[in-house]
């Protein structure tokens, strides 16, 4: 028998406007089958937070679904939240050129710091529902949130992005191999109390 195989696609969503579209009881269903044992913030900020901060446009969350070509099937795989913030940077960690890009941007800086507005990637996470996880890979995930931000770049100006997460090995190592390079250390707010630890590790990247 002939294998037929069927063609998928991801299709990216702003929570607001799955909220206008389906309106919020119906929004907090389909988050509300969202997990990920490996992180529990990552659980909880979409499950009890996501809307409420989309909202009063603290941060924006965008949904990724993956989803048969002829619309059938759709699955919540993940999801990424993007917010602005001001980051400060130490010039020892920073190559000659990351200083001219930031210098050529008007950045604060004095002799031994930068400090300049960043997009923040303040979530990632897949969602391991049902074996939902499979169905994308982290680095796709994590490039779509960076994609996300280079549109928005191209028009606003910009060039450089940055993260936070735990102090783990293979969660540096992730970021690592996907061009992040560690530049600090936040202390938790007393609000984050699904994370392990006391800080998390703060790692920029410069896009093109």
């Amino acid at each position: 028998m002939e294998q037929k195989f069927v063609k998928t696609h991801f299709v990216e969503m702003n929570l607001s406007d799955v909220i206008e579209q389906l309106g919020e009881g119906e929004t907090k269903s389909i988050l509300s089958s969202f997990t990920c044992p490996l992180n529990k913030d990552v659980e909880n900020f979409i499950k009890h937070k996501a809307i409420e901060f989309s909202k009063r446009t603290t941060s924006k969350t965008h949904l990724v679904f993956w989803q048969t070509e002829d619309g059938e099937h759709t699955e919540l795989v993940g999801y990424y939240t993007v917010s602005m913030k001001t980051i400060t940077i130490s010039k020892s960690v920073l190559s000659a050129n990351e200083i001219r890009k930031l210098t050529s941007q008007g950045c604060e800086h004095t002799r031994a710091e930068c400090r300049f507005p960043a997009p923040l990637i303040a979530q990632l996470g897949k969602n391991y529902t049902s074996g939902n996880d499979t169905l994308i890979s982290g680095p796709d995930l994590l490039q779509m949130a960076i994609n996300k931000i280079r549109n928005v770049q191209k028009e606003v100006g910009g060039r450089f992005i940055y993260l936070e997460c735990e102090d783990k090995k293979e969660l540096l190592e992730f970021y690592n191999g996907c061009n992040f390079k560690v530049f600090g250390k936040r202390e938790l707010d007393k609000d984050e109390d699904d994370i392990q630890g006391s800080y998390l590790i703060q790692l920029f990247a410069m896009i093109s």
